[in-house]
């Protein structure tokens, strides 16, 4: 019985509803085309009017209608069916056209201008009544203006004033055309602001300066140009304008100028575009029985992150109450394929739901991606907020703002990223953010670059230690000197009872001999040829690093193309909480570098998603480009700098270690250990180091003349005598030169 009453409910509601569909479905397609009705009735009135003005047709509505428009205008009769076909093709253009506004001010400026030149025929032909009344001069309308000015102005007078109101008349019919001209000469004189990003909402509506052209427009997909009514949107993009700081115009006379880098252009979104994809994503929901609202939208240089509220749906209950429920969230997010293809983008990424916010945030590509450049973030509050000499520029999110990082809060950072998505460019404007606000003596890098592509640009940069490290050969004795190096300044900052590299070089700032440590980032640009050519020695190097280099002053930069379990293993993961990640091939890539989805979705050149030790989620951001000419200009200004100032050239620091590891390459393999034994005893025997090392007697006795070639220990003794060890507790005869002046002291 129940369920044959809910069928009776049913069958009851859909007859309701197909007995009100019809009348309301005509009605609704009738107001989708009510713009091509009008445009067609006004261009059909305007011609009929014209062949009754030439005498071509008459009849009892058109002949009053044309003594009626001759009487009250005059010679300016002509003009009507003219206006009234223009209006027309006003109304055609606005149904095929989306966001397109009648220009109603224009409209009455040239209507203003229509009504003086009535008054001037007035002047010169018809300055009686009668002859006005009989069509001549400018009609009724044109004698009343004239004889009205006449009166109060005088004959002279009402010349003057006519012909002032309409200049007036003609500046506003004419106004958009000037103002689009002016806006030529001013693009054309000054080159547009770089640091200008495009952001929509809809409370701030302004006028666009659209450069989109029609072939640009028909780009779009057929159905999404015919949107019904319900889908047209009307937004306009703002453009805002990042406040630059007055900190960037007091920088430090020592560091380079900003000017040595490039502006750059912007490229804008404009409202047809839009509308075009607001409208789109709409209705592409709705198709699927998900209706939505797109509320809001920010424009940024690669995507245009629409806001999308999800709406309500209907359902039966078995009761037979229609029930109203909220559209889930991950109904939406199973749809971005299907959006993909009707807004013909390559690539969508759906931010389900953006935090801290009630709705969607669906990245649709532009058409026109921008370009970003250094200099204006530089320039502007949110960088120089960071107030921190390992400041970096990181590029623009979502809504074009600037974003910037601190280094030293990271305190490393790991990057990842398939061939051509920009994490070598990324690296190289992060040395390039480094080294243009620090002097040589603040900070130094080391690089290394396996791929030898990037960074062998930097060679001859006064802040590189040595030069850009490429075989892998040496990578690995140059990370062993960088936690050497850490060990080193470990030592330091005990003596001096600092607790960082800030606290120690407080102290030390007014003693004349001691040493100030500068700040030491190593950049590595490939980390899976390090690991498979080392991988052990490497994750245990780059973990120590990362373990404890942060309070002397030495921070990581790495990156790598294959973001593996292999590669980024659980301990590096661990120990470099801020990670970038670029275009990767698969999601299974991306939960490795960012422990989630989405980096699989990006569209390469730039295109990367930060996630911040402090932010719980991850921010998509564009890339900072940096040109051959900007590195050259740095480099070049250092060299001039620093070559005023007569310096021997400094050895490579890890040179030592690097010839003490081609020393031992010919050795027994555990050499190391039993120069550590024979140090501990301050005695050496075979049967020492038999017993210590576990190994026969004819192993112990090659390792005992090994250590009399490296001059650890003596000359054998007569009487089976323990041989003497050359060697004091704490040194070593190969140990390489640290980084300063004290090396002798402090080793």
């Amino acid at each position: 019985m129940a369920l044959k009453k809910r069928e009776d409910l049913r069958s009851k509601a859909d007859e309701s509803d197909a007995q009100l569909s019809l009348p309301w479905r005509i009605i609704e397609r009738g107001w989708n085309y009510i713009d091509d009705i009008v445009a067609i009735f006004l261009i059909a009135t305007a011609l009929v009017l014209l062949l009754g003005l030439m005498g071509l047709t008459q009849g009892s509505w058109i002949s009053p209608s044309i003594v009626f428009i001759e009487r009250w205008m005059g010679f300016g009769a002509a003009v009507v069916p003219i206006t009234l076909a223009l209006l027309g093709w006003v109304f055609l253009k606005r149904s095929r056209s989306l966001g397109f506004q009648i220009p109603w001010i224009q409209i009455i400026g040239l209507e203003i201008v229509l009504f003086i030149l009535l008054a001037f025929l007035s002047i010169l032909d018809a300055q009686e009544l009668p002859r006005a009344e009989a069509g001549f001069g400018g009609g009724i309308i044109g004698w009343s203006l004239s004889s009205l000015l006449g009166e109060v102005f005088g004959r002279v007078g009402r010349i003057i004033v006519l012909g002032f109101i309409l200049i007036v008349g003609a500046a506003i019919g004419l106004q958009s055309r000037l103002m689009q001209s002016n806006d030529r000469v001013k693009r054309s004189s000054h080159p547009s602001n770089p640091t200008s990003m495009p952001r929509g909402e809809l409370q701030f509506p302004t006028d666009p300066s659209s450069n989109l052209n029609s072939d640009e427009l028909r780009q779009g997909s057929t159905s999404a140009r015919r949107l019904p009514r319900e889908y047209r949107k009307n937004f306009q993009v703002q453009k805002l304008s990042d406040e630059g700081s007055k900190k960037a115009d007091r920088r430090d006379p020592r560091l380079p100028p900003l000017e040595i880098l490039e502006i750059g252009k912007t490229a804008t979104v404009t409202s047809q575009e839009i509308n075009l994809a607001a409208g789109t994503i709409e209705k592409t929901l709705a198709d699927f029985g998900l209706p939505a609202r797109v509320v809001s939208f920010k424009t940024g240089p690669t995507v245009t992150q629409f806001a999308v509220e999800p709406g309500y749906v209907e359902s039966l209950a078995p009761e037979g109450q229609v029930r109203r429920h909220k559209v889930r969230v991950s109904q939406i997010s199973a749809l971005a394929n299907d959006l993909a293809m009707a807004l013909s983008a390559p690539r969508l990424r759906i931010e389900a739901p953006v935090p801290g916010q009630a709705y969607l945030g669906i990245e649709v590509p532009n058409r026109r991606p921008a370009v970003v450049r250094m200099r204006p973030i530089l320039e502007t509050d949110a960088f120089q907020r960071i107030n921190s000499p390992l400041g970096v520029v990181l590029g623009r999110d979502v809504a074009g703002a600037a974003v910037a990082a601190d280094l030293t809060t990271m305190p490393h950072m790991l990057i990842a990223g398939t061939t051509g998505s920009g994490k070598s460019v990324c690296i190289a404007s992060l040395a390039l953010c480094l080294c243009i606000n620090n002097t040589p003596e603040d900070l130094r890098l080391v690089m290394i670059d396996p791929k030898m592509v990037e960074l062998i640009r930097f060679n001859g940069l006064p802040h590189l230690l040595g030069k850009v490290e490429t075989e892998l050969e040496r990578i690995t004795g140059v990370l062993r000197w960088c936690t050497i190096e850490m060990d080193r300044r470990y030592r330091l900052l005990e003596s001096a009872r600092a607790r960082d590299i800030e606290a120690y070089n407080r102290k030390v700032r007014n003693k004349r001999d001691a040493e100030r440590l500068p700040r030491l980032v190593i950049m590595i640009d490939e980390l899976a040829d390090l690991m498979m050519m080392a991988p052990d020695q490497t994750e245990h190097t780059l973990v120590r690093l990362a373990q404890m280099a942060r309070a002397t002053g030495i921070h990581l930069i790495v990156a790598t193309q294959r973001p593996s379990t292999d590669i980024l293993t659980g301990l590096i993961k661990a120990n470099f909480p801020a990670r970038l990640s670029f275009a990767v091939a698969s999601s299974i890539d991306s939960r490795v570098i960012l422990d989630g989805p989405g980096a699989e979705t990006l569209l390469g050149r730039g295109d990367m998603l930060f996630l911040s030790p402090e932010a719980g989620s991850p921010v998509r951001l564009k890339g900072v480009l940096v040109s051959e000419h900007e590195i050259e200009a740095l480099i070049e200004y250092w060299q001039k700098e620093t070559e005023d100032v007569e310096v021997e050239p400094e050895p490579v620091p890890w040179e030592h270690l690097l010839e003490r590891g081609a020393r031992l390459d010919d050795r027994d393999e555990i050499i190391e250990q039993a120069i550590a034994v024979v140090r501990e005893r301050g005695e050496a025997s075979a049967s020492l180091l038999q017993r210590a090392l576990r190994v026969g007697y004819p192993r112990a006795a090659r390792l005992m003349d090994e250590l009399e070639e490296l001059g650890v220990i003596g000359r054998a003794q007569s009487g089976g005598k323990t041989r003497e060890v050359l060697i004091q507790e704490g040194e070593d005869p190969l140990d390489p030169e640290p980084l300063g002046p004290d090396n002798d002291e402090d080793a």
